[in-house]
């Protein structure tokens, strides 16, 4: 629901907002749900339009009415926003996120991290939260995590779409994965009796979709060690559900592994990185023919791609430096002390010499070119790509990642205009085709990114952030850098706990 604004509903939703919804109340006094950006500069996004000097009326989390500054007067129960020099357009989406959150840490089979002093609010999933918002992420897909983890990220959904937490929309997809003995090259490897969180057959497949339909997930991420039967199962029952599909393509090489004819006969809706099919590309050490034939299999079938450039840059770099890839300072200093904690040796296996010496470790930078090169062909053919991190991969910050993606798409050649589709539009188009075009038009949601300076000019400028609707509510970048004051007694308390003796917990 929108953010609503204490003057007009008085102490009744006084009483009914906790202190940290507080905390991130919008500026502005006295309409909540009723903003007026004036003298803005709007990328719609949907066309190659840039309307400047405009006035953007938004109500009750909708966008009611764009019009010239000169012919359109501000009501008088309106907030103003003054967006003189400023940029706005559709926020940002992560869809491709792992998310650090307070149901996994309580779950985890590490019982220093189990114990962390988390509270009993939501302040840590906040913290976590509160890097997307601050770089202008409004929607962000959860691509699979523990039982624990997704049950808890279920609840967090709705808990921002009632108002009860600022965050940014989430998408909770249902990771469906098989055993890895299941597409063992090994004959005499058994392969575990099939069960619906592990299915190596269709009928547990179709069970594991509809159990997940039942539970209310978003979207199904099927994986790569399913068999070729329960892979096409468990594409076509989601599809039957009504379920978007992002995952990765089979695994190849076994008795009962998926080829590439057969992956491509039975499509999801979404491949998860470009990575994916430069695995597929190693069939032919990364031909460059190939690359061409790759990127003609995606635009037939219609399926989009979410590359994670990224991604696959940041493994490179730890593999070729050994160590995490730098953050810019005030990123640096907005990851969170458990994130940073999961980026360090020994829980970083990208640093450690068992991932160094693992079959195919020596083609990693090849296959970082060679899936840069086929992305974009997928570009050049008009496949929808989309903006995904893998965060909170080490090195990558949630949040910032987003923006280190953006900048990679527009390096392989992609415009500034196509690079902001890729994170906008897009991903609405994927994860939330009924919900409306994403676009800053007329009736649309007010899931909104202010920034300072003109992308179109150059990609950088997407780190200006000086605020965001997320979910129609206004926070300002002054006003998110007071939520992390805000929150820094629990950074402390969580850090403290990290640094503590492992016989103290």
């Amino acid at each position: 629901m929108p953010w609503v604004n204490t003057m007009r509903l008085a102490c009744a939703a006084l009483l009914l907002a906790s202190a940290p919804i507080q905390a991130l109340a919008q500026t502005g006094a006295g309409h909540g749900d009723r903003w007026a950006i004036t003298g803005v500069t709007v990328i719609p996004l949907d066309t190659d339009q840039v309307l400047a000097d405009q006035t953007v009326l938004l109500r009750d989390g909708r966008i009611e009415r764009i019009a010239p500054a000169a012919r359109l007067r501000v009501p008088k129960d309106f907030t103003r926003i003054d967006g003189r020099g400023k940029y706005l357009l559709p926020g940002f989406v992560d869809a491709h996120a792992h998310l650090s959150n307070a149901g996994a840490l309580r779950a985890s089979s590490d019982a220093n991290l189990a114990a962390l002093p988390l509270g009993e609010g939501d302040d840590y999933d906040r913290l976590v939260l509160l890097g997307y918002l601050r770089a202008g992420v409004t929607g962000v897909a959860n691509l699979g995590g523990s039982a624990a983890s997704d049950e808890h990220l279920l609840a967090l959904r709705d808990a921002i779409a009632a108002g009860r937490v600022a965050g940014p929309r989430l998408y909770v997809a249902k990771r469906i994965n098989g055993p890895r003995a299941a597409v063992a090259t090994k004959p005499e490897q058994p392969v575990p009796p099939s069960r619906i969180d592990a299915p190596t057959t269709a009928a547990d497949g179709i069970a594991a979709v509809r159990q997940a339909k039942t539970r209310g997930y978003d979207l199904i991420k099927p994986y790569q060690f399913l068999n070729r039967e329960t892979y096409r199962a468990v594409v076509e029952e989601s599809h039957r559900q009504g379920f978007v599909t992002s995952g990765h393509l089979p695994e190849l090489g076994c008795a009962d592994c998926a080829d590439r004819a057969f992956a491509f006969a039975h499509p999801m809706d979404n491949i998860a990185h470009s990575e994916e099919l430069a695995r597929y590309g190693r069939q032919t050490d990364f031909a460059p023919a190939d690359i061409d034939a790759l990127a003609d299999l995606v635009s037939r079938r219609g399926i989009a791609v979410t590359p994670t450039l990224i991604t696959l840059k940041t493994i490179v770099q730890m593999y070729v430096q050994r160590t995490v890839p730098p953050l810019p300072p005030e990123w640096d200093a907005r990851v969170d002390p458990v994130t940073r904690h999961d980026w360090q040796a020994p829980r970083n296996r990208y640093l450690s010499e068992a991932f160094r010496q693992q079959d195919g470790a020596a083609q990693f930078s090849a296959g970082y070119d060679f899936a840069r090169m086929l992305t974009r062909e997928l570009w050049k053919r008009g496949v929808p790509l989309t903006v995904g991190t893998d965060s909170a991969l080490p090195g990558l910050a949630f949040g910032h990642g987003v923006q280190q993606e953006m900048i990679e798409l527009r390096e392989i050649g992609l415009s500034p205009l196509d690079v902001l589709r890729a994170a906008s539009l897009n991903a609405h188009r994927l994860l939330d085709p009924q919900a409306g075009s994403g676009a800053v038009r007329e009736g649309q949601a007010a899931n909104l990114v202010l920034l300072d300076a003109d992308p179109l000019a150059d990609i950088q400028h997407i780190d200006e952030v000086a605020g965001i609707f997320a979910q129609g509510r206004w926070l300002s970048s002054a006003r998110m850098e007071d939520e992390y004051a805000r929150l820094a007694p629990l950074r402390t308390r969580l850090q403290e706990h990290l640094d503590g003796p492992a016989d103290a917990h």
